[in-house]
C-alpha cells in the first residue's frame, strides 16, 4: 500500500498561484490542483471545501505579505529613489493584484461575496493610494513635480500603472523600471 503524499498550506498557495496564472479562474479546479500536486482531491478538501475560499485565503495571505513589506520598507528621502522603490514594490506583487481583480469580478458575477468581513484588498488599496497621494502632493509642494499637472492625474497614473496588460514579456521588475522611466522622464529622446 502506497503512502499518501502530505501537502501543506504553503504547497496549496504556491500551486494555486501557478495554476491561476497559467489557466485562469475558470479553469482552476480542485481536480486540476490535485493533479498538479500529485495528491487526491480529498487532501485538498481537508483544508478547503471550495475553490473560492482557497483563492480568497491565498490572496489575503499574499496581500498581507505585501502590506508587511510595504510597512517595513526603508523609504528613501531622495524623491527619485523613493519613486523607484514604489514602482518596484507595486510591480513585485502585480500578479496578485491582477488575480485579485479577476477573482472579485468573478465573485460579483456569481452574486457571491467574500467570506471574511475584512477585505484586505480594500485596505491595501487605501494604504498604497494614500502613500502615492502623499508622495505626489508633497512632491508638488516642494517643487519636484510639475505643478501644472493635476495631482489627481499623476496619482491615478501611478496607482493604475500596475493594471497595464503585459504584452512585453518583461519581468515585473523590468516593467516597473520602464514604466517608472516613462512617467518620470517621458518617452521621447532628449538631446543633452
Amino acid at each position: 500500500m502506497s503512502r499518501r503524499k502530505k501537502i501543506t498550506l504553503d504547497d496549496l498557495f504556491k500551486h494555486t498561484h501557478q495554476l491561476l496564472m497559467a489557466a485562469g479562474y475558470d479553469q482552476f479546479t480542485f481536480g486540476v490542483l490535485a493533479a498538479h500536486l500529485n495528491v487526491s482531491r480529498t487532501a485538498i478538501y481537508k483544508y478547503y471545501s471550495n475553490k473560492d475560499d482557497l483563492i480568497n485565503d491565498y490572496l489575503t495571505f499574499k496581500m498581507n505579505v505585501f502590506l508587511k513589506e510595504f510597512d517595513e520598507m526603508n523609504w528613501s528621502d531622495d524623491v527619485e529613489e523613493h519613486f523607484r522603490q514604489m514602482f518596484q514594490l507595486i510591480f513585485k506583487y502585480s500578479d496578485v493584484h491582477h488575480l485579485s481583480n479577476v477573482f472579485l469580478q468573478k465573485l460579483s458575477l456569481q452574486g457571491k461575496t467574500l467570506k471574511d468581513d475584512e477585505n484586505v484588498s480594500d485596505l491595501l488599496h487605501k494604504i498604497v493610494l494614500n502613500h502615492i497621494r502623499t508622495f505626489i502632493v508633497e512632491g508638488q509642494d516642494k517643487g519636484y513635480f510639475n505643478p501644472d499637472i493635476p495631482a489627481s492625474l499623476l496619482i491615478s497614473m501611478i496607482f493604475h500603472s500596475v493594471m497595464i496588460k503585459d504584452r512585453s514579456g518583461l519581468s515585473a521588475s523590468e516593467r516597473a523600471a520602464h514604466i517608472h522611466d516613462i512617467l518620470a522622464h517621458g518617452m521621447f529622446q532628449r538631446e543633452e
